[in-house]
């Protein structure tokens, strides 16, 4: 069966929202149509003429990739140009392209989470926090017979759900509390009151309604609230809160559930990634790839209890990782000097390459559609052609 694009779009921004993104970066749909209905869809870590070769061969119509095809406007469509090459590629094959970045690296997808699963991490909070959600307390006062009414599509819009920064917050939805009380109004002339009577006092046995919602919700919650409520014009109390909403941000930091050395450590955590398990029965990798290039810096016989997490280019976080008194850094690629402050700091690294670190995204992006019902009978595929770029010698 086939499904539109755009509602692949729609999916995938759920739990990752184009807005999520950062300013430089260029995600979301680059080549392509909403409209276009695809039967296969193609994931991807990287766009190359390789993968765009199996995706013609393949006949999916839609290829989802972790890094963008362009980050900056192409100034022309030339044959030698060698940015225009794909994207042409791309239009000639009817095959549109869509790019999830760094808008997915702070989902709940993030190879980071995959990766502290791995390590039973706890404790964890994010390494860099980005955002931090605001939060409304929505109060309204409903006739007793239709409380449920409204309770019910309040919900529904997010109202009372994991709208804490607690580590269970996501495991509670329905959060409501009410209280018995007796409201009144006079309607005057031109009015058409659900209760009562045109210029008579009216006093009505309702129920005081209070929740909690995101204020990125607010706008649709309240609109959701006038249409379900009874009354015509209900009265309706916005109160901005202190309290912390969810937080999202770039990597992972936490503890051990006890303290081992660095040489534990790692041969059990590169020994979960050769057998392509993360503990729970899921898989860490789409595919079986060689770990021989990857590097760790730092004294084998360290104690580690702190271990700080961040896939892909890890550099700019090494100082996060150090402030936040990691003992262990577990990261795509850090730069020379960032290893060498690393250690002076007292904190080993590993350094998996850019690839091996972010490849679990797409396997997590690969379950996360596959299970949705609304992509029942279409082939999802992950690219066999995506691969390590480096050659190893050794």
């Amino acid at each position: 069966m086939a499904v539109s694009v755009g509602l692949v779009e729609q999916l995938i921004e759920k739990i990752a929202p184009r807005s999520w993104a950062e300013e430089w970066d260029n995600v979301g749909l680059l080549v392509g149509a909403s409209s276009q209905k695809v039967e296969k869809i193609l994931l991807t870590l990287d766009v190359t003429s390789d993968v765009i070769a199996e995706a013609v061969e393949k006949e999916a119509r839609l290829i989802i990739g972790h890094h963008p095809l362009m980050f900056k406007p192409l100034k022309n469509l030339r044959m030698d140009n060698q940015a225009a090459l794909m994207p042409l590629n791309l239009f000639k094959n009817g095959i549109s392209f869509y790019a999830a970045h760094t808008n997915l690296d702070q989902s709940s997808l993030a190879a980071s989470a995959t990766f502290a699963r791995i390590l039973k991490l706890e404790q964890a909070e994010y390494l860099e926090v980005t955002s931090e959600e605001k939060l409304v307390k929505i109060v309204t006062f409903i006739p007793e017979e239709h409380v449920e009414q409204v309770r019910q599509t309040l919900a529904a819009e997010g109202v009372g759900a994991a709208v804490t920064d607690g580590v269970h917050s996501e495991n509670y939805v329905d959060c409501f509390y009410q209280t018995k009380g007796e409201g009144m109004f006079r309607a005057l002339e031109g009015a058409d009151p659900a209760i009562g009577r045109i210029g008579e006092l009216t006093r009505v046995a309702e129920i005081k309604l209070e929740s909690i919602v995101a204020e990125k919700s607010l706008e649709r919650a309240v609109r959701a609230l006038r249409k379900a409520h009874p009354y015509e014009e209900p009265a309706y109390d916005l109160i901005p809160l202190k309290n912390k909403g969810k937080k999202r941000g770039y990597g992972l930091i936490g503890y051990l559930p006890e303290p081992r050395t660095l040489g534990e450590i790692w041969e059990q955590f590169l020994a979960a990634l050769k057998n392509n398990a993360d503990g729970t029965g899921s898989r860490i990798f789409p595919d079986t790839y060689d770990f021989s290039a990857v590097r760790l810096a730092g004294d084998m016989d360290k104690k580690i209890e702190k271990v700080a997490i961040a896939n892909g280019s890890g550099s700019s976080f090494v100082q996060k990782a150090i402030f936040k008194g990691a003992d262990l850094f577990i990261t795509g690629d850090v730069d020379y000097h960032g290893v060498l402050e690393s250690l002076e700091a007292g904190m080993a690294v590993a350094e998996l390459g850019h690839f091996l670190s972010e490849i679990p995204m797409i396997q997590s992006l690969y379950e996360y559609l596959s299970k949705d019902k609304a992509m029942q009978g279409v082939e999802i595929l992950i690219s066999s052609k995506n691969k390590v770029p480096w050659v190893n010698r050794g």
